[in-house]
């Protein structure tokens, strides 16, 4: 997974990226973002992580089509036709084209956060002039939920070594009677990583608007320049012709 993309510059799967979210959107639905999924899924199914990028996109899109079916159901139009808890076939189409944007969106993000290291495409991003304090920004926040679980994880190990009840066997009453013993250290842990940062920044004299050079340059061929050039001039046009179909049907209509 990582191998293969790591043949890339990061820039070009991650305009790639935000190119197919785009699409999934703009594009005639629900075709446009079926065929925006299939191809994340594909592409992460060919990068070996098509698992998690399935599981992630599968729990947005499921819930949200579920969801809004159920609210249809609930809440039959008077205009409708149909009686209540009977979703309409038009009501239905419309769920499933929302979720599928939101499944595709989720699965085309969710190849570059998975199968792209954050601190390599930082460094990519600060090549083509990211501020520093930007570029912090992202690898934190991409950095903050694994860091979370790893935390959760051995909060949890030493509270159970000292003959804490969590987890197995507790029922709903002791789980949630053990939540504060877990939260607890769980946050100030998290407050207090946050400190050791800001003084690791201080002590490093960290300059949020200076320009920051590589030890580790990541290359970036004229090919690859030249993919994302095309993948851009091809957006722009896909936008001025939905665009200029939306401005028509507008002149057209009674």
């Amino acid at each position: 997974m990582t191998g293969a993309l790591d043949r890339w510059n990061p820039l070009t799967p991650l305009v790639a990226a935000i190119a197919l979210v785009l699409v999934a959107f703009i594009g005639p639905q629900p075709w446009a973002p079926a065929g925006v999924l299939a191809l994340a899924l594909l592409a992460a199914a060919a990068f070996h992580i098509g698992g998690r990028v399935l599981a992630l996109a599968s729990l947005v899109a499921l819930p949200t089509f579920a969801l809004l079916v159920l609210l249809d159901a609930a809440f039959p139009d008077a205009a409708a036709g149909h009686a209540r808890w009977a979703p309409s076939a038009a009501a239905a189409l419309d769920s499933l084209a929302i979720s599928l944007r939101l499944g595709a969106a989720v699965a085309v993000l969710g190849v570059i956060v998975v199968g792209i290291a954050p601190r390599r495409l930082t460094r990519a991003l600060a090549a083509k002039g990211l501020p520093a304090w930007a570029a912090y920004l992202v690898i934190a926040s991409l950095e903050a939920v694994p860091e979370a679980r790893r935390r959760a994880d051995d909060v949890l190990d030493a509270q159970r070594c000292r003959g804490v009840a969590i987890g197995k066997g507790t029922g709903v009453r002791g789980r949630v009677r053990a939540l504060p013993a877990l939260a607890g250290p769980l946050i100030v842990g998290l407050v207090t990583e946050s400190e050791e940062r800001a003084l690791a920044l201080d002590a490093r004299a960290f300059d949020p608007h200076a320009r920051r050079t590589s030890l580790a340059p990541i290359a970036d061929p004229p090919g690859e320049q030249w993919v994302r050039r095309a993948i851009w001039i091809a957006l722009a046009a896909a936008i001025a012709w939905r665009a200029w179909e939306f401005a028509r049907a507008l002149t057209l209509a009674p």
